[in-house]
């Protein structure tokens, strides 16, 4: 599927003053772009700059894309664009700030936006309700130097997500070098979240992420699967980013995406199936989701799924997959927000 042509950028980037920067505002040495979406976040985004401020290495980009927000963020993100001196700020960034506008699309869009703008070798999300932790910025630029300085065949690097008490999400990773997504959820039986760094050059072959007209919940992990079958990552154990789930975050609304958006979760379910080494129970699961996905899409006169009769592990999960597929209807009209 193709790039909606509608996504638009409605304020240009401005450039923060930087003796590090070249005539276009870029770092000559600058590897890395942080990238935000944002959809009616300004109430907590602050805490998300204000841990940019405290890197001690600033030589990054940090692009905010807004994802057509109905609250007051771009009041918010505006002073931050201006120079030091206009801004009567006491502290000022020393890194380089984009700021996109565009219609609301879903969080793939968002991706598609930002990744569209990135011209460094590395990116990583840090969502708006998240922040960095302090560090974080200086330990990726290490990871950097120690994986090219050995030529080691990787797709980015993956570093521990924290609660803001300190409680790291899952624990620590295994003593290996390198694993892959599905490794560390299967094979070391990491529970928690986690924060991915990417290779610009390995994300570019699976770019854009796929859009489904009508459709709003397309995950990002659909290219991360992708990338995931290409090479491993890198493991860091330390904490990148400190997380703060919000009451009305896309984990919190879940079953009602999944009949919002059946044939992107469908096809999220499709590129699980295809990933190497996954234990039976959960392929097995990824098919009741996929049946129930297609249920929806039917009902909705949806194209894009096809019927699951084409595998023997989609027929044995007709039957479960219709009760799930009623499940989710009954729980989202009984407890829906809608």
């Amino acid at each position: 599927m193709d790039l909606k042509a509608d996504i638009k950028t409605d304020i240009k980037a401005k450039l923060k003053a930087d003796p590090k920067t070249d005539a276009d505002g870029q770092g000559n040495d600058c590897r890395l772009t942080i990238f935000t979406p944002v959809y009616n976040r300004a109430y907590c985004i602050g805490r998300c700059y204000e841990s940019m401020l405290r890197q001690k290495n600033q030589n990054f980009v940090w692009i905010i894309v807004d994802d057509g927000s109905e609250d007051r963020l771009e009041g918010v993100v505006r002073p931050w664009l201006e120079p030091a001196e206009d801004s009567g700020r006491s502290r000022f960034p020393r890194f380089r700030i984009e700021f996109y506008q565009k219609e609301n699309g879903g969080l793939n869009t968002a991706y598609n936006l930002a990744l569209s703008h990135v011209k460094t070798d590395y990116w990583v999300c840090i969502d708006s309700d998240d922040w960095l932790a302090d560090d974080a910025v200086e330990i990726i630029y290490r990871a950097i130097r120690r994986s090219e300085s050995r030529r080691m065949k990787i797709s980015g690097f993956v570093g521990l997500d924290a609660e803001p008490d300190g409680t790291v999400c899952g624990g620590k990773f295994p003593r290996v070098r390198t694993a892959s997504l599905m490794d560390l959820k299967f094979r070391y039986k990491h529970k928690g979240d986690f924060k991915v760094v990417y290779r610009t050059a390995a994300t570019a072959p699976f770019l854009p992420i796929p859009e489904v007209k009508g459709e709003k919940n397309f995950n990002p992990y659909y290219m991360m699967l992708q990338i995931d079958r290409e090479a491993p990552l890198l493991i860091l154990d330390h904490v990148l980013c400190i997380v703060d789930y919000q009451p009305d975050g896309m984990s919190a609304r879940i079953f009602e995406q999944y009949e919002e958006s059946p044939v992107s979760f469908g096809m999220l379910r499709l590129q699980y199936l295809q990933m190497p080494g996954i234990p039976w129970w959960f392929r097995y699961r990824q098919c009741m989701h996929y049946v129930s996905s297609w249920l929806f899409a039917v009902k909705q006169r949806k194209k894009g799924l096809r019927a699951p009769f084409f595998s023997m592990g989609m027929i044995l999960a007709l039957a479960p997959g219709f009760l799930l597929h009623f499940y989710i209807r009954l729980r989202n009209r009984f407890f829906g927000r809608r």
